[in-house]
C-alpha cells in the first residue's frame, strides 16, 4: 500500500526532515567532545559544520533536482536518505580531523538531493493559497530535529561517547529510506495548478523566470543572510553553554533543544500562518513578516549574549530565536508560486543554493574564525596553549568564551542586514495586481 494522501505523505516528509536535522547539526551538538578529544579549533569546528557539509550539499543540489524534475522524487529521496544516514554513522568511526572532513562532505552528498524533491512534491498535493503554511509544517522538521538531536545527542555522548552518538542516530535512517522507497506514492506534477506544464523547463529558462518574479530576489538575499546569522549561532550554542555558563554537556544539548526547538518551531510555523492568513488582504505580507522577524532578532540576541545567568539566557533567547526564524514559510512560499509545478525542486535548489553557500557555507566558519581570532586577542598564546587543555584552565575556558560570546554578538547584526530585503521584498510583491 503507497501513501498518496497530502496530510500523510507531508507527515513522513517532514519525519524524514527531522532525521535530517539530527544528522546535519549533530557537530554542533557534539563539537565540545569531539574538540577535546581531537584538539580542534573553533575554525575547524566551523569548517566541519558549515563549509565541509555545504560544499557539495551546495553544489549538487541544483544537478540532483534537475533529475528529480524529469525522474521520480521518491526514488530520489530514498537514495539521498539512505546516503546521509551511512555517512552520519561514518563520521562517529573518524580519528583524525581529515576522516571527519570527508565523512561531512558524504552528508552534503547524501543531504543535496532531499529538500528540492520533498517541497516540489508537497507543492503539487496543496493549492497556491495553502503552500507557504505546508511548506512551513514541513519546515518544523528543523527545529524538531534541532530538539532530538541535542537531547539525544548530549545524552549519548556524555554516556556513551560522542562516535556513539554519530553512530545510533544515523543508522536509523536505513530503515526510513526503505518506507519511502516501498510506500511514498509520486503525485502528478502540477497537478495543483491552475495552469499545468508538463515539461520541466531548461534551467536558463527558470532562473530567468525566477529573477523576473515581484520579490523573489530580496526574499533569496534576505533569507540567505538571515541564514547566515542563524548557523553561525546555532552551530556554537551548545560549546557557548558550556564554555560561559560551565554546563555539563548533556545539560547544555538538553536546554539548547529544548529552547531551540520550541522557539524555532513557533516561529518557522507562526511565519507560514501569518503569510496565508494575511496574504489575501495584504499583498507582501510575507515579506513584511519576515522583516519584523529579522528586527527583533538582530536587536534582541546581542542583548541576551550579555545575560549572566544561565535561566534568565534562556527564557530571554525564546523570543529572538522564534522571531529569527519567521522567514522559512513565506520565503518557500514567495519561490514555488514565482514558477510552474514542472519547475518548483529547480527552483527551491536554486533558493538552497543562494541560502546554503552563503549560510550555512559561510555562518559557523566566520563564527568560529572570529572567535578564535578574538580569544587569541583576549589571551596571547591561545591557539598554543588552551586548544587541548580546554575544560581544565580558567584563563582558557575565560579567553574562549569571550571570543565566542563576542563573534556571536558580531554575527546577530546580519539580521538587521537580512530585514532591509525583505523589506524590499515586501514593497515589490505589493505593487503585484491580483489576478
Amino acid at each position: 500500500m503507497r501513501i498518496s494522501k497530502p496530510r500523510a505523505t507531508l507527515a513522513l516528509l517532514t519525519l524524514i526532515y527531522i532525521a535530517n536535522f539530527v544528522d546535519r547539526q549533530l557537530v554542533g551538538i557534539l563539537a565540545q567532545p569531539m574538540k577535546m578529544e581531537l584538539g580542534l579549533s573553533d575554525a575547524q569546528l566551523g569548517l566541519l559544520g558549515g563549509l565541509a557539509f555545504a560544499l557539495f550539499y551546495t553544489t549538487l543540489g541544483l544537478p540532483i533536482a534537475r533529475i528529480a524534475e524529469r525522474r521520480s522524487r521518491v526514488g530520489v529521496i530514498a537514495l539521498s536518505l539512505a546516503l546521509w544516514s551511512v555517512m552520519t554513522a561514518s563520521c562517529g568511526l573518524a580519528r583524525s580531523f581529515p576522516q571527519l572532513l570527508l565523512a561531512r562532505l558524504g552528508v552534503g552528498v547524501g543531504e543535496a538531493g532531499y529538500v528540492p524533491a520533498a517541497q516540489s512534491l508537497i507543492a503539487d498535493l496543496y493549492p497556491a493559497e495553502r503552500r507557504a503554511g505546508a511548506l512551513a509544517t514541513f519546515s518544523l522538521g528543523i527545529p524538531i530535529g534541532m530538539l532530538a538531536g541535542a537531547i539525544a545527542g548530549g545524552w549519548l555522548a556524555q554516556s556513551l561517547g560522542w562516535r556513539i552518538a554519530f553512530i545510533a542516530l544515523g543508522l536509523p535512517g536505513l530503515v526510513l529510506a526503505g518506507i519511502v522507497a516501498f510506500v511514498l506514492r509520486e503525485p502528478v506534477r502540477g497537478g495543483r495548478d491552475a495552469v499545468r506544464s508538463p515539461d520541466a523547463p531548461p534551467l536558463p529558462a527558470v532562473l530567468a523566470q525566477l529573477l523576473r518574479a515581484p520579490g523573489f530576489v530580496d526574499m533569496a538575499i534576505g533569507a540567505s543572510i538571515a541564514s547566515f546569522a542563524g548557523y553561525g549561532l546555532t552551530s556554537f550554542a551548545v560549546p557557548l553553554l558550556i564554555r560561559a555558563y560551565d554546563l555539563p554537556l548533556r545539560t547544555a544539548a538538553t536546554g539548547f533543544g529544548l529552547v531551540a526547538g520550541v522557539a524555532i518551531g513557533l516561529g518557522i510555523g507562526g511565519g507560514g500562518w501569518l503569510a496565508d492568513r494575511f496574504g489575501g488582504r495584504y499583498r507582501g505580507s510575507g515579506g513584511y513578516v519576515a522583516m519584523g522577524g529579522m528586527i527583533v532578532a538582530g536587536l534582541f540576541v546581542p542583548i541576551v549574549l550579555s545575560l549572566g545567568n544561565v535561566w534568565a539566557f534562556g527564557i530571554a533567547a525564546f523570543l529572538p530565536l522564534a522571531c529569527a526564524h519567521l522567514y522559512f514559510g513565506p520565503t518557500y512560499g514567495v519561490t514555488t508560486n514565482s514558477v510552474g509545478g514542472a519547475a518548483r525542486a529547480t527552483a527551491v535548489a536554486i533558493l538552497l543554493m543562494a541560502m546554503n553557500a552563503i549560510g550555512l557555507g559561510l555562518g559557523p566558519l566566520a563564527v568560529g574564525l572570529l572567535s578564535d581570532h578574538l580569544a587569541a586577542t583576549a589571551l596571547p598564546g591561545f591557539a598554543e596553549s588552551c586548544t587541548a587543555v580546554l575544560s581544565t584552565t580558567a584563563q582558557c575556558r575565560d579567553a574562549s568564551a569571550y571570543g565566542l560570546v563576542t563573534a556571536l554578538r558580531i554575527d546577530a547584526l546580519f539580521y538587521l542586514w537580512a530585514a532591509c530585503h525583505f523589506l524590499r521584498a515586501a514593497r515589490a510583491l505589493r505593487r503585484v495586481r491580483p489576478v
